[in-house]
Order: structure tokens, then C-alpha cells, then sequence
């Protein structure tokens, strides 16, 4: 995570109202969200150490909203086959560039997402996702990416906000993750250029998805899923959540089988 996410309006989430600007509007064009380079490096090295154990061996894993996905080729050595979607077409474009002919990842198009047939996909990756997607949408998200898992397959939801977060917290826990990456100077000048950046403008009439552990709860079983929080949050923001689901119909002594968290 860069220098976002931080705390929720009012303390609960938000709807966006008819003809707002959309996050994939902000992510398709230049923003202040990481500090600098080593921001995004450290960003994700410290996914790739958390969920290296979750990754399927010669499986095929779907990276929902994966970002610039510096991790995907780390990721890709433990997978059989890696995909990579972010609904940014710039975002798409750049991975596109780095990964022409990579034998292990595709990035998928819209088109090519919505071709993937059911049950082709061992693992789900969702990471700082879920506050991006309307509340209104989230459930028809949750049973697409369902549809899509095989028999044995499983969804990881990271980085989960609670409406309950004060700000002051995930900026200490930034600010953190910064002093140990060697980069500290330049977030607190990230966090001066957001704030003076249109994000709050985007954030408050585009709406910021947050939820309880009861309210995840519920979202995944009414979407016919079974999950299980993780003792520990994917990702370099100790106080926010992870969940790692099921669909509700696979037999419970499956859930015997996910791997032992290997999350610092």
C-alpha cells in the first residue's frame, strides 16, 4: 500500500452518487499514492513475503487489481500460470510492455477476464481491492470470482478497512513501514503532495468501500462463500484484515488443507 487508504469518511463507507468520477479514472493517470520508487518496491516485496505461502505450486492464480505487480514474476516461479488484471487500462498497458512473451503471465483485458471459464482458477488474489468496488457491487464481484474457482480453490482478500480506523492509525502504520524501508523523508512529503492532490475529492464522490469482520463476514456467506480470517494482514498495514475463502459447498476438511499462514 502507498500513501492511501487512510481512514474513512465519517468513519463508514461511502456510495458514490450518480455521475461521480470512478477510482479507475484516478488510477489510469499519474497520482501521488507512492512516495517514490523505493515506496513501491518495498510495497511489494512485502506481499510477495506474505503470500508466498497461499500461492498454489503449479497452480494458476488470478491477481485481481494487481497493480504495477513488481512481485508477479517471484509469484509467477511458484505458480504454473499467472494472471494479471487491473482495470486501469494504463496500469495494463505497463504490464503489458513488461511481460510481451512471458511463458508464465498474461495480462488479461476486460475481455479476457470476462472469457476465463468457471473453474479455471486455483487462487483469487484480491489485495486493497475491496474498498475500491461500491458496496452495491461487491457481492456480484464475490460470485464471479467464485464461479470461477476450481475444486479446490480459494479466494484471499487483503487489506480489508474497517469503517472504525482513524486516520492517525494508518498513517503512523505508513509512516512505520517507511522509517524501516529507508524512505521516511519522502513520505512525509508524499503525504503533503496527496494531500494537496484531488484525492479526497475522488475518494468522497467516488465512495471508499469499508467494512467490519461481521460485515465481511456476511458479504462472503451471502455470496456463497465460507472464509476464515488470517491471524495477520497480507501487506505492509498490520491493523487492517485478510480473509482467505471457500465456497460454502466444497466438503469443511478442504479447509484442513490451506497452508499454515507464513505472514510476519
Amino acid at each position: 500500500m502507498g500513501f492511501h487508504d487512510v481512514g474513512t469518511p465519517n468513519g463508514r463507507p461511502t456510495t458514490p452518487p450518480q455521475g461521480a468520477p470512478d477510482w479507475v479514472d484516478f488510477w489510469n493517470r499519474p497520482n501521488a499514492i507512492y512516495a517514490n520508487r523505493r515506496n513501491l518496491e518495498a510495497h511489494f516485496a512485502c506481499l510477495q513475503r506474505d503470500l508466498d505461502a497461499y500461492l498454489p505450486a503449479g497452480g494458476t492464480v488470478l491477481d485481481f487489481g494487481c497493480g504495477d505487480a513488481l512481485a508477479a514474476e517471484a509469484m509467477a516461479e511458484r505458480c504454473g500460470t499467472l494472471y494479471l488484471y487491473d482495470a486501469a487500462p494504463a496500469v495494463r498497458d505497463r504490464l503489458a510492455a513488461r511481460f510481451p512473451d512471458h511463458p508464465r503471465i498474461k495480462v488479461l483485458t476486460d475481455a479476457d477476464l470476462a472469457a476465463l471459464p468457471a473453474g479455471s482458477v486455483d487462487l483469487v488474489l484480491a489485495v486493497s481491492v475491496l474498498q475500491y468496488i461500491p458496496r452495491a457491487d461487491a457481492g456480484d464481484v464475490l460470485r464471479r470470482w467464485r464461479g470461477l474457482l476450481s475444486g479446490k480453490g480459494r479466494i484471499l482478500i487483503a487489506d480489508v478497512v474497517d469503517p472504525r480506523t482513524p486516520m492517525l492509525r494508518d498513517v503512523a502504520s505508513q509512516l512505520a513501514m517507511a522509517r524501516r524501508n529507508g524512505f521516511l523523508m519522502a513520505a512525509l512529503f508524499g503525504i503533503g503532495r496527496l494531500a494537496l492532490s484531488d484525492y479526497r475529492r475522488v475518494r468522497r464522490e467516488a465512495g471508499f468501500s469499508a467494512y467490519t469482520p461481521e460485515e465481511m463476514g456476511d458479504l462472503l456467506a451471502e455470496a456463497g462463500l465460507h472464509a476464515a480470517p488470517l491471524p495477520h494482514n497480507v501487506g505492509p498495514t498490520p491493523h487492517r484484515r485478510s480473509f482467505l475463502a471457500r465456497p460454502a459447498a466444497q466438503p469443511a476438511a478442504q479447509a484442513a488443507e490451506d497452508p499454515a499462514p507464513n505472514v510476519q
